[in-house]
């Protein structure tokens, strides 16, 4: 019979596991505390600016909700009615849609840098590129080593390269998408896919030297645009959850999973894209071509500009999967936007035709239409820069970080040290305040009826969607070019009906808005 325990080890070993328990317990209160005070001290720092919702103090939760929803332009357009002109959308997001606050923030005597909210634009997640340099310093001199490709000093004039798919463009609607006799046979235009094969094709032969023909072919080649599709969702909800973001951006993450240009999804896929169009231009002897790489290549000798500070194969290659992307997609939202908005409106659709048809007969433009002559047209100027405001190209926070050394106080708020300031054009661009009484209302003439001071000031306000002072998007010229082109030389040519007037269209919005079914029916000019 085993002998029994006697009671003072039992006493010990009952001693021991109440010992244990309380190490657990101090343990877990520990770490409750900890949270608490990491909170409250959370919480604490921007206690004085309105929440967007009870959680965004302490969490990205509503933001990445709301951001991953597709829903985040109507959103955060209605957040300042209710909140005011600052508005805290995370535990150090405040928002604003305030111009001059933009300004101030963006400018470039400013010494605010951007947020690392910038890094979910490194589509090749192993190399920056123009977008995504946070430092100011830095970011102004990789901006100097490109400029000349960007502004057509390089590149032989960017002008005759897009009018050359213009030409394209509207060779396929005409040969393609008119009928003698309209019917039930007659092929309706998908706007979306068309104004998208357009931008891609202008990139592509700005940037490689050569269109990939998705405009001839109506093809989506390299399946690149279903798989920027696919990825906007992850992309723009990566960028607005920081945890997200570094966490997939670490280099421990990337040395296992990352992407390689082997791929045949993803981002893998798209950097094989970049990848074999530039190495293509790097492994042929010069050409004469007179395009991006060539600006940024060392060793083409008519660019003896940029020979000192040429790019390397691998950053032509990042920076030209980010002109693609970002570029592409910007672009030909902004057209769908304005031809959407002018086709549902037949008063501003016929006054429009009208100076159209003015300009044509006195032999004021060439076909197709140049940038100049094309600023020279007024209503043409105020249906562009109303269907920007109606619908910006792009969309995203844009965060820029107050300065370590400021403290600065934006409507009687003040923001500490390392704030992310966050920029709302959904909410700025239909500002009472800033466009009229009937801000949420596509009318042109707000344009064309106001005093000239006031008319340049609505535009600068909308052209704040390409950015402002040192930020300003680098290839702001050449979508205002795409655009004025395409939106003229469409309704000079061709009579647009929509095909469902009541919906034109499914959208939703992540980095850009997702449009699906857009469908149009074109008819020749009478």
């Amino acid at each position: 019979m085993m002998e029994e325990l006697s009671p003072e080890p039992r006493y010990r070993l009952v001693g021991a596991h109440i010992r244990r328990q309380s190490i657990w317990h101090i343990a877990i209160v520990l770490v409750v505390i900890w949270v608490a005070q990491n909170y409250i001290r959370t919480w604490k720092r921007l206690r004085h600016i309105p929440s967007a919702h009870i959680t965004a103090p302490f969490s990205y939760y509503w933001l990445g909700r709301t951001t991953y929803s597709g829903r985040q332009y109507w959103v955060l357009r209605d957040l300042h009615a209710k909140h005011g002109p600052l508005v805290r959308i995370g535990p150090n997001e405040v928002l604003t849609d305030d111009p001059n606050v933009l300004r101030t923030v963006s400018s470039t005597r400013s010494n605010y840098a951007r947020s690392d909210w910038y890094h979910a634009g490194r589509f090749n997640p192993y190399r920056d590129n123009l977008f995504t340099i946070i430092d100011p310093g830095a970011h102004k001199k990789a901006k100097a080593r490109s400029m000349a490709a960007y502004n057509g000093r390089d590149t032989g004039g960017l002008e005759g390269i897009i009018d050359e798919q213009v030409k394209i463009f509207i060779d396929v609607i005409r040969n393609r998408y008119v009928v003698a006799s309209p019917g039930n046979g007659q092929p309706l235009l998908d706007l979306v896919a068309i104004t998208s094969y357009f931008t891609m094709d202008v990139i592509t032969r700005m940037g490689f030297g050569k269109a990939v023909g998705y405009l001839e072919d109506e093809k989506d080649h390299y399946d690149f645009l279903g798989t920027v599709d696919e990825l906007w969702p992850r992309m723009s909800t990566v960028a607005d959850v920081p945890w997200i973001r570094k966490f997939l951006f670490s280099p421990f993450v990337l040395k296992f999973v990352g992407p390689k240009t082997s791929d045949t999804k993803g981002f893998g896929a798209l950097m094989g894209f970049a990848a074999e169009w530039v190495g293509r231009r790097f492994s042929a002897p010069d050409g004469g071509h007179k395009d991006f790489l060539a600006s940024f290549r060392p060793n083409f000798p008519f660019h003896a500009s940029l020979m000192a500070k040429g790019f390397t194969e691998e950053e032509c290659q990042s920076e030209g999967l980010f002109l693609l992307l970002a570029g592409s997609e910007s672009t030909a939202n902004a057209m769908r936007s304005i031809l959407v908005h002018t086709m549902s409106s037949p008063t501003v659709y016929n006054r429009l035709v009208a100076e159209i048809q003015n300009a044509v007969r006195a032999e004021n433009v060439s076909y197709p239409i140049t940038l100049d002559q094309a600023r020279r047209l007024p209503y043409l100027q105020a249906i562009i820069y109303e269907g920007l405001r109606m619908r910006p190209p792009i969309l995203g926070l844009f965060p820029k970080i107050v300065p370590l050394d400021e403290s600065p106080i934006f409507h009687e708020k003040l923001l500490p040290p390392g704030t992310a300031v966050c920029m709302n054009m959904s909410s700025m661009l239909q500002s009472t305040a800033l466009f009229g009484a009937d801000a949420d209302v596509f009318r042109p003439e707000r344009f064309t009826e106001a005093d000239e001071e006031t008319r340049r000031q609505m535009e600068l306000d909308v052209e704040m969607v390409f950015g402002y002072g040192g930020w300003v998007c680098a290839g702001k010229n050449i979508a205002m070019m795409d655009i004025a082109k395409v939106v003229f030389e469409m309704f000079r040519l061709f009579d647009l009906q929509l095909v469902k007037p009541f919906e034109p269209c499914d959208n939703i919005g992540y980095g850009v808005f997702m449009d699906k079914g857009l469908k149009v029916r074109v008819s020749a000019k009478m």
